[in-house]
């Protein structure tokens, strides 16, 4: 097969939850497509909403997969690419605005999602900005968020950060 022949792949992924205790979450995740993984979790929510705090908020795991996912395929692609790096980092924020009327219960937004990213690489800047891109296009999370959301990001550099 020649280098720039396409070929694609499917991914798919369960999960089955269930509510324990006041606000638990206890959740069975799964890989099911290209092979089988599975994953036992648990979400909890802080006393705001009932909750004891005997995991991590929802909201947790999705930053963490966010972030995480775009910090595996920039690690990956940059071997794919020939762009060395090393000391990758991102930080992720988040945020949302929740509004409410009476007793309704509240509805959220999202706001923006901002990830600042550094690395120590010789490369090029350029090269350094293509990586980037490639693994934003790479990472299935920020695929599916994408259309809904604006997500920046940022790489510093020794003269700044650079938008990407």
């Amino acid at each position: 097969m020649a280098e720039d022949d396409i070929k694609s792949f499917d991914v798919a992924f369960e999960c089955d939850a269930t509510g324990v205790g006041k606000m638990r979450c206890e959740m069975d995740v799964r890989l099911m497509v290209p092979e089988v993984i599975e994953w036992q979790m648990a979400s909890d929510e802080y006393g705001f909403h009932g909750g004891d705090g005997s995991a991590p908020l929802p909201i947790a795991y999705f930053i963490a997969g966010l972030t995480s996912c775009l910090m595996t395929q920039m690690r990956a692609f940059s071997k794919r690419l020939r762009v060395d790096i090393e000391n990758a980092k991102i930080s992720c924020r988040c945020e949302w605005v929740a509004t409410q009327k009476g007793r309704e219960p509240y509805e959220s937004a999202p706001k923006s999602i901002h990830m600042d990213i550094s690395m120590d690489s010789d490369a090029l800047l350029e090269d350094q900005l293509r990586l980037i891109e490639a693994a934003k296009k790479g990472c299935f999370i920020e695929a599916m968020l994408t259309p809904q959301n604006n997500i920046t990001h940022r790489l510093k550099t020794a003269d700044g950060w650079v938008d990407c």
